[in-house]
């Protein structure tokens, strides 16, 4: 009877080992590794999370960059423009009340180490001291940039015996381009290729001079 009673409790030992190598044990792995994917995936998301967190954050201050961006464009624009910084500089005469004797624009010339061309522009007003000191203010605050190197300030009086203020101020504007780009031809075959001259008196030291005697 007693050996029976032992070769059940071991049978049961076996069944219960087997029970756990062919059932118990794969499922505690199959547990573990959903366990890890399950930590794999939370990491994930919380990158993920992250990510979408600094594109709003990249989406909100859109607007700014974008109004960043158009005033660097204001300040240099891509183009001379020269034409709109003398109807500027006209416009400005005009509020303050200064007269606009002489301008003279230079040809964009390129900037040592940098990627910009700078226009070199003398001008000349005259005016009383307010009117003067109106204008030089006026041209700091002009959207476009405007770095002035020199003034030259020299006074006298009109016929009704107001003393007066004549300015010469040394002026450069800064841009992207060329006024006028020159285009590079391909060799036509000759074994010479025109590489494009450019006429004497439109090189960058070149200038045109505008007088105004009314201002």
């Amino acid at each position: 009877m007693r050996r029976w009673v032992i070769l059940g409790v071991l049978v049961a030992l076996l069944l219960a080992v087997a029970w756990w190598f062919f059932f118990i044990s794969p499922r505690n792995a199959s547990i573990a590794k959903a366990e890890d994917d399950l930590q794999a995936a939370q990491d994930q998301e919380m990158a993920l999370r992250a990510q979408v967190g600094q594109l709003m954050a990249i989406r909100e201050s859109e607007v700014e960059y974008l109004a960043g961006i158009g005033q660097l464009e204001r300040l240099i624009p891509e183009r001379p423009l020269l034409d709109e910084f003398i109807e500027a500089v006209y416009a400005l005469c005009g509020t303050t009340g200064v007269e606009l004797l002489n301008m003279a624009p230079a040809m964009p010339v390129p900037v040592t180490g940098s990627a910009l061309r700078q226009i070199t522009v003398s001008a000349t007003v005259e005016g009383e001291f307010f009117e003067v000191l109106g204008f030089l203010f006026g041209v700091m605050d002009m959207d476009r940039l405007v770095r002035v190197d020199a003034i030259s300030v020299s006074s006298g009086q009109d016929e009704a015996g107001v003393t007066t203020l004549s300015v010469s101020l040394s002026m450069r504007l800064f841009t992207l381009a060329d006024l006028v780009p020159i285009a590079e031809v391909p060799d036509d075959g000759s074994g010479t290729p025109d590489d494009g001259t450019v006429d004497e008196g439109s090189g960058p030291e070149a200038q045109t001079t505008i007088t105004s005697g009314e201002g």
